[in-house]
């Protein structure tokens, strides 16, 4: 019996060049389709909201789940960096219906801002997802952080700031 014939194969450059190329758009796929599941495994693309106004007494807004307009949203209040307060965002606000953004009125959050020092201050409010599990959660910004200034009486009594942040 003969000795199978071996049979060479020879890559020119150019060949091999297409075969790197191909490689690196494979890699760059399969790197794409990873970051995009991981994405929409731990964030909600659905929550929409606003974070409305913020000052020395209170700091309110709205938000909601487009994809279950009648479920109430947990929010997350931060002052500065710093964690301040969590609740449900039930608060009566009728302009989000009329906006067509959920079934009812009581998608609203009003927090109660704590005494500031006197200074600049920037309020930030979070909505909270959680995953399929309810094991992991991951906070989700509403609209834009606002900057409010309060003044040293005003810090000592707790009034109104003079300089209210922007609204919407």
């Amino acid at each position: 019996m003969k000795p199978p014939k071996e049979t060479k194969v020879f890559f020119s450059r150019q060949n091999l060049f297409q075969l790197l190329i191909a490689k690196s758009i494979i890699e760059a796929l399969l790197i794409t389709a990873l970051a995009v599941s991981f994405y929409l495994v731990v964030t909600n693309p659905h929550l929409r909201g606003w974070l409305d106004q913020a000052d020395a007494r209170t700091i309110s807004g709205w938000v909601v789940n487009d994809k279950s307009a009648g479920t109430r949203v947990e929010v997350q209040l931060f002052i500065d960096d710093r964690f301040v307060e969590s609740r449900v965002a039930d608060s009566f606000r009728p302009d989000v219906q009329q906006a067509h953004r959920a079934n009812d009125e009581w998608h609203g959050f009003v927090f109660q801002t704590p005494r500031p020092g006197a200074g600049d201050h920037e309020a930030r409010v979070f909505a909270i997802h959680r995953g399929a599990s309810n094991e992991r959660r991951t906070l989700q910004i509403i609209g834009k952080p606002l900057r409010f200034h309060v003044d040293a009486a005003v810090s000592d009594s707790h009034s109104p700031a003079t300089g209210a942040g922007e609204t919407q």
